[in-house]
């Protein structure tokens, strides 16, 4: 039964004219047998100007490789979306769905093409978000070469977007990451469907190094196939607390150490002491068991400062150096003992932090270098160092830091700890050698050279 509707050729043109979309039948090599009237008025063109041309040819050429797969049926989707040049010579944005059941005898392929010119609104949204984003999304090719860099990269790491477009963003990623880095990235690349979770530091644009989070995955189809898209975000915050909470455990392990076998031995004395005392009465089990409990007591002030022992990063500021250890040496009885400040810079720390750094330091020195010991503090390019004209360290350094470790026999063995531990908390690192003299020296490494 004939269709009611379209009754003549000039009906069916006229429908295809008015059509929003445009009908193009070509050969297997894209040559155009056919293209509907809509092409006049979607495009521009005269219908039989572009007959026996090629549809490839008004096709972008960064757009071609991907269009030709998609209409020959190389690629699995059956639609894409690319530019295509109008007739007033503008690239307009087309979207091509290919027809896979069309039945005729002849070898040719028939698929339909809209204008959505219109979908930049979309973009724009997607430009507002890659630039405002806490993200910064990196598209590479395969060879690993930077194709796109989100502008966001300026607010989150510092770089002009143009800058870091012609880089090798390897050359940023910390030398103790970059291998790590590299292999993850090879993964991606060789491993379709892998997704990498890569934390690696990064160097800012001011010269600061920074903790990222890198997430990518090979993208498997559409205009990004066979590239890989990453997106990295700041985590420095992340990990400075994770970092803090694992000095805390650190500072519960110690402190539970200390608590089982630290006070173990005066508790032991104390019992047997006292034990002995009510056999025999005599005054000197008494006063062995004083001096246990003196010891327990002096055990329980440094084992509560060394659980309690942090940094507030908010609490950093300048310290005067000489005024500090002028007021650590006057919280300590150091008999005859001497200070000497050569400190000529000022210090970055947590004052409460390097006030029990400080006294730790000279209790040391007077309990172990004598009543007469000269201490010196001052300041070099690096930090600051802490030396006197003891009798430095005879049983050598390797053991200097763990708790409960002393040479002392009224010592508690967490001086030193403490300090290693206001050490860590502040990033810095402190070495213990000999003085010029013979004594011990103490370097705080905490400023670039």
């Amino acid at each position: 039964m004939p269709d009611q509707y379209l009754t003549s050729t000039d009906d069916f043109e006229a429908v295809l004219a008015e059509a929003p979309t445009v009908l193009a039948v070509t050969d297997e090599e894209l040559t155009i047998r056919f293209v509907s009237p809509a092409i006049e008025r979607v495009l521009g063109y005269d219908m039989e100007s572009l007959v026996g041309t090629n549809w490839l040819d008004l096709v972008h050429p960064a757009d071609t490789d991907r269009v030709l797969a998609t209409l020959t049926g190389e690629r699995e989707d059956d639609g894409t979306e690319y530019r295509f040049r109008n007739a007033d010579g503008d690239w307009v944005w087309l979207e091509t769905i290919v027809s896979s059941d069309t039945e005729t005898d002849r070898d040719c392929l028939v698929f339909t093409s809209r204008d959505v010119s219109d979908r930049p609104r979309f973009e724009a949204r997607f430009h507002q978000f890659v630039t405002h984003t806490s993200d910064v999304l990196t598209v590479f090719d395969e060879q690993g070469n930077v194709e796109y860099i989100s502008p966001s990269v300026e607010r989150v790491l510092g770089y002009e977007q143009d800058e870091m477009q012609d880089s090798d963003l390897f050359e940023y990623v910390h030398p103790d990451d970059l291998s790590n880095a590299l292999t993850e990235f090879g993964r991606m690349i060789d491993e379709p469907g892998y997704v990498a979770v890569i934390e690696h530091r990064y160097r800012h644009a001011d010269g600061d190094w920074i903790w990222a989070e890198s997430r990518g995955q090979q993208v498997a189809n559409g205009p990004l196939e066979d590239h890989v898209v990453v997106t990295t975000r700041d985590i420095s915050a992340r990990k400075q607390r994770e970092q803090e909470l694992e000095r805390q455990n650190q500072r519960l392990e110690r402190f539970s150490d200390a608590i089982s076998h630290d006070l173990r031995n005066p508790l032991d004395v104390l019992d047997g002491s006292l034990e002995l005392a009510r056999e025999t009465g005599e005054e000197a089990h008494f006063e062995r068991a004083e001096r246990s409990i003196d010891r327990m007591y002096t055990l329980i002030d440094d084992l509560l400062v060394l659980a309690k022992q942090g940094v507030n990063p908010a609490e950093i500021e300048t310290i005067d150096l000489n005024a500090l250890s002028q007021r650590a040496w006057s919280m300590v009885d150091t008999q005859d003992a001497t200070l000497e400040t050569e400190a000529d810079d000022s210090i970055k720390a947590d004052e409460g932090a390097m006030l029990e750094l400080l006294e730790n330091l000279f209790r040391n020195a007077v309990e172990h270098g004598g009543d007469d010991v000269t201490v010196t503090v001052g300041t070099e390019s690096w930090g600051f160092y802490v030396t006197d004209d003891g009798a430095g360290f005879p049983d050598g350094t390797a053991d200097l830091f763990k708790p409960g470790y002393s040479t002392a026999d009224d010592g508690t063995g967490f001086g030193l700890c403490i300090v290693e531990q206001i050490v860590d908390a502040h990033n810095w690192e402190v070495i213990a050698t000999d003085s010029e003299s013979g004594g011990a020296r103490f370097e705080f490494i905490c400023c670039g050279s």
